[in-house]
């Protein structure tokens, strides 16, 4: 006989049912079909709990229609139309400012198909709007929301690009459920989250800080790239006030193309990478915007002959007047230039450190005299290094960046930690490459200087450079043994690499190492995750409780708190407390309802305690139709449909797991089982032979074998 394997199409998301979340996502569209439909409606807003519930008059009538003791309700001038949502609870549509003739002709009846046909319609909108694989909302919605938002300054708009390591349609599939749930983990209420097709999902959130911009891409990068995503790619666009065209139609259009151009940029730069349209749009506004050729040229004239000179430069941000006429009467050495404002002076004969103190007086001397103002000087010295006369325009401009950071009205002289700041703030645009190339060279100036090899092991990680970059981190630990970040870096990067074993001893040394001027709590938050998370797969249970619980009453009510809810579920499951085990993976599936793990464990765990054949059978075959290449999925669904009757199904399963050869004694023995059901003993006699002999099968396996050999 011909065995025939079916292969189960790839899982598609499918709900027919409103959800509380859709009155959120479109209540305005909502709104606008229920107001079509009573035209005598001047006002309708939906209600998800009494709490919200204004007029107190309609609180009885609103508790009625939420039980479902009453379908509709028509009180003084309000109409109340209740929804049915997923859950089995009711979203009440609240109509006030109704007309009152309209109110004495209207019956309930008529309500109750008015509700039906607005249900359709609502869903239908629903349908049109959301991505059927992802549940996520689609580029029809993005379009939509992007042209009707009445006001784009400070709209920031996010493109990522997450493709699967193989472009198979299962893959690509299954993949884009798995990114779909890391991003809906890890935005926040004040995100809208799009699945646009072709691995490309767009985020439109309000933000105002540019350095807010920043962290939120650069986070995210680092994020999903912690999560495995094979490669991360992200454009931006952030508007300000004017800078969308005017004309009103096109504005959501123009937005969408410049964050795409962005992306497009982004995948130029490497395999993880962000990119925001206004660095490629106003490249001159860059801080490290590339000096201009005639000042070197001029700059050339005065230092061509000179073996050893420094460059001073000066910069005042709040002076009305040129600042050569200001401050040309305190330099008494040096020659001067004037470039767009600022002014260059190059001192012959002497390094940036013997200059420091002329400098630091210029300053005090000219903001004495010169109120309310702020003088800032980057100096940079030749020679230095390997670095070129021609850089030390450059090197200053990177020198009052330090400054900068020091206070107002300082000076810094150009050195390792200059180049450590201008690293960073390649770092943070997404220019990976320039970033490494700033780290390296500031590592030969002060190869003593930890934060360097730090940062730039970080770099390398997010240029998928594992093991250049636990080089860094290991120097960085040579120079410092108990550093907090090189630890922390060293653990990810091993946890990466699939090392548990080093990770989670390096992640612990950092934990014990951790202060409050390492970083914000929001790390050493993370870092106690991880450590849950490893030890639950070291299978280190009680250790992995100790983390995971506090972690999680600490965070249940941030957004990202759901993730915890699998790995707290497998470790209780480890522990054999099945019921709190349960209640987790329950939990887990609630939040991920696409989570595989959590649904192969929980089938699991009813099989084991035998509180629903059906159930289990259900859970596990599900988590092999999303999951067809895990094995162990396999192995334990076979055993369920043993027990359910479904034998020829049973022993397909099987057959696939014979070819893995950590299951193959255990197949060979479900495999004899599955004959003995059937009363086929002969073959069953077969199956037992082939694993009597093996010394990896358990005593009491060999002994039934024996038996039905006998």
């Amino acid at each position: 006989m011909v065995r025939r394997v079916i292969e189960s199409f790839p899982v598609i998301f499918s709900d027919e049912i409103l959800t509380v979340k859709d009155f959120h996502l479109f209540s305005q569209s909502f709104q606008e079909i229920l107001t079509k439909q009573l035209p005598a409606a001047a006002k309708v807003n939906f209600i998800f709990d009494e709490k919200n519930l204004k007029a107190k008059v309609l609180l009885d009538t609103f508790k009625d229609l939420q039980n479902g003791e009453k379908r509709c309700g028509i009180l003084d001038r309000w109409l109340l139309v209740p929804f049915k949502v997923k859950g089995n609870k009711r979203v009440v549509a609240i109509i006030s400012e109704t007309d009152t003739i309209f109110l004495q002709k209207v019956s309930e009846d008529w309500l109750i198909d008015l509700a039906a046909a607005a249900e359709r319609d609502f869903l239908l909108l629903k349908q049109a709007r959301v991505d059927g694989h992802t549940g996520l909302l689609n580029v029809s919605n993005l379009h939509y929301l992007l042209d009707t938002y009445t006001d784009t300054s400070g709209l920031h708009l996010i493109l990522l690009e997450l493709r699967p390591v193989r472009s198979s349609f299962r893959n690509v599939m299954r993949y884009s459920q798995k990114c779909a749930a890391l991003l809906s983990n890890y935005v926040q209420n004040d995100t809208v989250l799009h699945y646009l097709g072709q691995s490309v999902f767009a985020m439109v959130l309000q933000r105002n800080s540019g350095q807010q911009k920043q962290e939120l891409e650069s986070g995210l990068v680092a994020y999903l790239k912690n999560e495995g995503c094979h490669r991360v790619h992200v454009g931006s666009r952030v508007t300000q006030k004017n800078d969308i065209g005017n004309r009103s139609l096109d504005r959501g259009q123009q937005l969408l193309d410049e964050a795409w151009t962005a992306l497009c940029h982004a995948k130029k730069r490497g395999p993880f990478s962000f990119c925001d349209y206004s660095l490629l749009a106003h490249p001159e506004n860059h801080p490290l915007a590339k000096p201009d050729r005639n000042i070197v040229r001029r700059l050339n004239r005065l230092w061509a002959q000179s073996d050893a000179f420094s460059l001073v430069h000066f910069c005042c941000d709040n002076l009305d007047e040129p600042l050569k006429k200001n401050l040309v009467n305190f330099l008494d050495r040096g020659e001067t230039i004037e470039a767009a404002g600022d002014i260059l002076v190059v001192v012959d004969q002497v390094n940036g450190q013997e200059l420091l103190p002329w400098v630091e007086e210029k300053i005090r001397l000219f903001c004495a005299t010169n109120q309310e103002t702020q003088l800032s000087a980057g100096i940079s010295s030749y020679p230095f290094f390997d670095f070129k006369k021609s850089e030390l325009v450059f090197n200053c401009r990177k020198a009052l960046l330090h400054a900068d950071l020091l206070g107002s009205s300082k000076c810094a002289v150009f050195d390792g930690v200059s180049l450590n700041i201008s690293g960073d703030i390649y770092f943070s645009d997404g220019d990976l490459t320039k970033a490494v190339n700033e780290y390296r060279r500031g590592i030969k100036c002060d190869g003593k200087n930890i934060n360097l090899h730090n940062s730039l092991g970080v770099s390398l990680v997010m240029m998928n450079k594992l093991l250049p970059a636990m080089a860094s981190f290991e120097r960085a630990l040579q120079l410092e043994n108990s550093n907090f970040m090189a630890l922390y870096n060293y653990g990810l990067c091993a946890q990466t690499k699939g090392e548990k074993k080093d990770a989670l001893s390096f992640l612990q040394k950092a934990l014990e190492n951790y202060s409050s001027e390492d970083g914000s709590h929001e790390l050493e938050n993370d870092l106690k995750l991880q450590i849950g998370i490893l030890s639950c797969e070291m299978k280190q249970y009680e250790s992995a409780l100790e983390y995971l619980v506090p972690w999680y009453r600490h965070n249940r009510e941030i957004q990202r708190a759901g993730r915890v809810h699998y790995y707290l579920g497998a470790t209780y499951f480890g522990l054999k407390d099945s019921n709190k085990a349960m209640e987790s993976l329950q939990r887990a599936l609630r939040y991920n309802e696409f989570d595989d793990r959590a649904m192969h464990l929980l089938g699991r765990l009813y099989f084991v305690e035998k509180q629903g054949d059906t159930i289990a059978l259900s859970l596990c075959q599900k988590s092999v139709e999303l999951e067809p290449d895990v094995i162990n999925y396999r192995f334990h669904l076979a055993q369920i449909q043993l027990r359910c009757g479904l034998v020829a199904e049973a022993r397909e399963n099987l057959r696939r797991c014979l070819r893995n050869s950590d299951l193959k004694a255990d197949a060979q023995l479900f495999m004899a089982r599955s004959y003995v059901q059937t009363d086929q003993m002969a073959k069953a006699k077969g199956w037992y032979k082939k694993f009597v002999g093996r010394k990896d099968v358990k005593k009491e396996y060999i002994k039934e074998a024996i038996k039905v050999l006998r």
